[in-house]
């Protein structure tokens, strides 16, 4: 054995450098060739909120730059930085800027870093650790609020399986939610400490049929008041019948009290959509309710959501009111000439007393061009009853992604 040993131990260098050489430009290789993004997003938005006596009006820039690497033996990185700049002056209340005269725009100015996250991907598996965005599901409980100049992202470790051709696990653990408040801390905080467990799993035993599953564990250590544990389920699908494809959404969960929270208490939940769409048109109609415990004083909430997205355009209700809410709402949308039109109307009504709170339009254009260029028109009326006041919103947005 001694003797072989000068001749194998040359012939295995000599193996052994070619596949170091390859794995070391092959790691250059997936930098060299990562992908590089810029989005540059201008808005204006006006806010008159009867209120205030000052209309709000808020011209601000973000800029965003992010990469991303290929994959060099199932890992990768990605990072992200957002500038957001105001452009004139500053009459709207950004929750920074101290012009509490103003209705609220929540896009304060400043540099992020929006995200920064490695990835190790096996099979059909996906492990990313770090600064992410989470977006789960149709994110009522967890999005990423990208709507707001600053997005919500999450310091965390995530978890994304699909071992199981049908079926989809998502699991992710949360040290710090960063909101959109940031990114110069202030009230309502920037940031916030989390201990939060949060997993769907979702399985298509049909074409037409998605079951899913989740549970929502939100443990926040600054404000235990907003921890709280959510346990649902939903089935989702659609079913072509020509001329007519008919789709529906029909969800439960239920919500207590989680962690350091000092409140007792249980509130359900329910969402049912039902759409059908021909001849290019989607019309739907639908009802959410977050539900009230009148004993303990609390109503159910989603301090994770994409809440722009629910219950209105106009962002009256995104703190639930203490007796609950039912939004009962229909809509329609479109696609004419390129240009994207949808039109929905809300009637918000308390879940516990049957108070009506309001009622709201929402309206919104957009149109690409060049694959690249975005227009938008977004306009939110909310007519007020019991509940805040009457506010009408309108935006005007230019995007171009390169």
């Amino acid at each position: 054995m001694k003797r072989l040993t000068p001749v194998v131990l040359p012939l295995c260098a000599g193996l052994l450098a070619p596949a170091t050489a390859l794995a070391g430009d092959s790691l250059v290789s997936a930098i060299a060739d990562g992908k590089t993004t810029l989005n540059l997003r201008l808005r204006h938005e006006q806010v008159d909120d009867d209120k205030f006596d000052k209309t709000a009006q808020a011209s601000t820039l973000r800029a965003r730059l992010g990469y991303l690497s290929k994959d060099w033996h199932g890992i990768g990185f990605g990072v992200e930085l957002d500038h957001v700049q105001h452009l004139g002056g500053q009459r709207f209340n950004d929750t920074r800027n101290k012009e509490v005269e103003f209705p609220m725009v929540v896009d304060p100015d400043g540099t992020d870093l929006n995200q920064a996250f490695l990835t190790y991907k096996v099979a059909k598996s996906t492990l990313t650790a770090g600064r992410q965005r989470l977006n789960m599901g149709n994110q009522r409980w967890v999005g990423g609020v990208a709507w707001r100049q600053n997005e919500q992202t999450f310091d965390a470790l995530r978890l994304q399986s699909k071992a199981i051709d049908t079926v989809d696990i998502d699991y992710a653990y949360v040290g710090k939610t960063r909101r959109v408040f940031g990114p110069q801390d202030g009230v309502p905080p920037a940031d916030l400490d989390s201990d939060h467990h949060l997993v769907t799993v979702n399985w298509q035993p049909l074409k037409a049929v998605t079951l899913g599953s989740y549970a929502y564990l939100l443990d926040f250590d600054e404000m235990p008041e907003m921890s709280s544990r959510t346990v649902g389920a939903l089935a989702t699908g659609a079913v072509a019948l020509k001329p007519v494809t008919l789709d529906y959404r029909v969800e439960a969960a239920r919500q207590d009290d989680y962690g350091d929270n000092a409140k007792d208490f249980e509130a359900s939940y329910h969402h049912v959509v039902l759409g059908a769409k021909v001849a290019g048109v989607r019309a739907f109609v639908a009802e959410e309710r977050l539900g009230a415990d009148k004993d303990a004083g609390v109503a159910l909430q989603t301090p994770l959501a994409t809440l722009h997205a629910f219950q209105g355009w106009a962002d009256k209700l995104m703190t639930t009111p203490k007796s609950g809410l039912r939004d009962r709402y229909v809509g329609a949308s479109t696609t004419l000439k390129g240009t994207a039109l949808t039109a929905v109307w809300h009637d918000y009504e308390a879940d516990a007393g049957s108070a009506e709170l309001g009622s709201e339009w929402n309206l919104q254009a957009s149109h690409t061009f060049a694959k690249r260029y975005t227009l938008t028109a977004k306009y939110a009326d909310y007519r007020a009853e019991t509940f805040a006041k009457d506010t009408q919103k309108v935006w005007l947005m230019a995007e171009a992604t390169f």
